[in-house]
């Protein structure tokens, strides 16, 4: 009988390492890729909105940013009265609501995929 040890690094030391961690490379990438993808679901009138998302989400931070009066309600889809908003989709036909869901429900394999293919890539 032989016993073997076996010495791992911690998991967080081991996302760390592949840039999978909050902060990490791969994460950065990710937010990136959400963000240019996500543009399409957004509502476009002048282009404002897009644009002040870009300007305000920083891919260094997991986290899509629109901070404005109006934002709240444009991603909820609901007018100040209560009543159902209707985006103008000549620019965006996949306008809407919730624009987060409808990027994720038809493009988050297509994402990870992507994510797959840079991770390859960088050797994780």
């Amino acid at each position: 009988i032989m016993d073997v040890l076996i010495s791992l690094n911690s998991p967080a030391h081991i996302l760390r390492d592949h840039g999978l961690n909050k902060n990490g490379d791969a994460q950065r990438f990710h937010t990136a890729n959400v963000l240019r993808r996500i543009q399409k679901y957004m509502p476009y009138r002048s282009g404002a909105t897009i644009k002040l998302t870009i300007a305000q989400t920083d891919v260094n931070v997991p986290v899509i940013v629109t901070h404005a009066p109006y934002a709240q309600r444009l991603f909820e889809g609901v007018a100040p009265s209560g009543r159902p908003l209707r985006y103008t989709k000549t620019k965006n036909p996949l306008a809407g609501p919730r624009w987060d869901r409808a990027v994720s429900a038809a493009e988050g394999d297509a994402m990870a995929a992507d994510l797959q293919r840079y991770l390859k890539r960088k050797g994780g």
